[in-house]
């Protein structure tokens, strides 16, 4: 979780450029925190949370889609 104590916000093993393209490089061994947030739409369900993280970077959020 190194990076998201600092803001504005950014996980260090998160490469890419917000908006573009991203990729985390420790994906299969992402800690619980990002095991448990899903993303919008994951399961057929919004996420808020997962829209205001978008919003942060000044992103539509994915839920009027």
């Amino acid at each position: 979780m190194r990076g998201t104590e600092k803001r504005p916000i950014r996980c260090r093993a998160l490469t890419g450029t917000v908006g573009h393209s991203v990729n985390c490089t420790i994906y299969d061994r992402r800690p619980t925190t990002c095991r448990k947030f899903l993303s919008v739409w994951e399961n057929n369900v919004v996420n808020p949370l997962c829209d205001q993280a978008r919003a942060t970077y000044g992103l539509m959020p994915l839920s009027s889609f």
